[in-house]
């Protein structure tokens, strides 16, 4: 069974109904996350408050296997991703994170780099929690967010992953839970189109699940569903959140593709919630907190050499209000 077939899909928000004003327990119906609070999480609740506000409207989400695969989840940070995170000191964990972006033009980058999969460049947007240490057994990366590849139609698209690297076997050396990497899977009836205003995020239940969410602002469409965790043994969620761009690798030779070349993007509601009791308490964490930046970078011949590709910014959205961050593609023929 795979983790598709797992989820757990809720009752559609009938048309025109009230989610601003809706109780705990329509919001848990309807797969909507609860409501911050305006006073001690107003960032979060800025963000809230935007997605559950018109426009809206809500289907139960479609899955389909991306083709060709490629996977999402850490490799090398300074190889394959790009952006920001926070981590928190333990024993809180992050139980919640938020995310807005523009979906991004995308095209081929003027020069190929070496030792990629093949001359076929592809992009993802996420936000995700943990993942950073993934060479480490039984870390994972639950992760949400849109794929933006030059020569796919369409280029732009919604997907979802529960990426996990599993304990390996004593005699053998190979995961006994997952022998071949996880591809991505496709949220196939959220259509996206450049300029699209994009908002997603991440709530861990009380069961160990993970709602996803996500919606296109432009269009008022919204999806959530919840997933339990993958196969096998897990360390426990919530080290760390991040808001990244990635170029994803193949799955069967785990060999990356090249990052194309993209619109600058601008990471908005960088938030997150860190509990250290009940799920749902704790309090809202920004970029302001120990914010670390992370650099892609490619290699590229003639003559050969390492270079930036996608470089990171924190940004100051408005004065005085949140901080997010921006990507931009560093040409390499530059």
């Amino acid at each position: 069974m795979s983790e598709t077939d797992r989820c757990g899909l809720y009752e559609v928000v009938p048309a025109g109904f009230d989610l601003l004003n809706a109780s705990p327990a329509e919001l848990d119906r309807y797969g909507i996350p609860q409501k911050p609070d305006v006073v001690t999480e107003p960032e979060l609740f800025q963000f809230w408050t935007e997605l559950v506000s018109a426009p809206f409207s809500a289907k139960q989400p479609t899955f389909a296997d991306i083709d060709p695969p490629s996977t999402g989840g850490a490799l090398q940070s300074m190889l394959n991703w790009s952006g920001a995170l926070i981590s928190t000191p333990w024993p809180q964990q992050i139980v919640f994170a938020a995310a807005g972006w523009n979906v991004p033009d995308v095209r081929r980058p003027s020069v190929s780099a070496l030792g990629t999969h093949a001359d076929d460049p592809k992009s993802l947007l996420w936000v995700g929690l943990d993942g950073r240490n993934g060479v480490l057994p039984n870390v994972s990366l639950p992760q949400i967010g849109t794929g933006h590849w030059p020569d796919r139609k369409p280029k732009h698209f919604a997907w979802w992953d529960w990426w996990h690297n599993s304990q390996p076997d004593e005699a053998t050396g190979k995961s006994a839970t997952a022998p071949e990497p996880q591809a991505i899977t496709l949220i196939d009836n959220l259509a996206i189109e450049t300029g699209h205003k994009v908002l997603a995020g991440l709530a861990v239940q009380v069961s160990g699940d993970i709602l996803y969410f996500i919606k296109n602002q432009s269009t008022g469409e919204f999806r959530s569903f919840l997933a339990p965790p993958p196969p096998g043994e897990i360390e426990p969620l919530g080290s760390s959140v991040q808001w990244v761009m990635e170029r994803p690798t193949d799955p069967k030779s785990r060999d990356l593709f090249p990052l194309p070349d993209y619109d600058p993007v601008n990471f908005r509601y960088c938030v997150a919630r860190a509990a250290d009791g009940a799920i749902g308490s704790g309090r809202m964490m920004t970029l302001e907190d120990n914010a670390l930046m992370i650099e892609m970078r490619e290699t590229f011949a003639d003559p050969e050499r390492t270079v930036i590709v996608s470089r990171p910014e924190l940004r100051q959205e408005t004065p005085n209000g949140p901080i997010g961050v921006s990507c931009t593609f560093q040409d390499p023929a530059v």
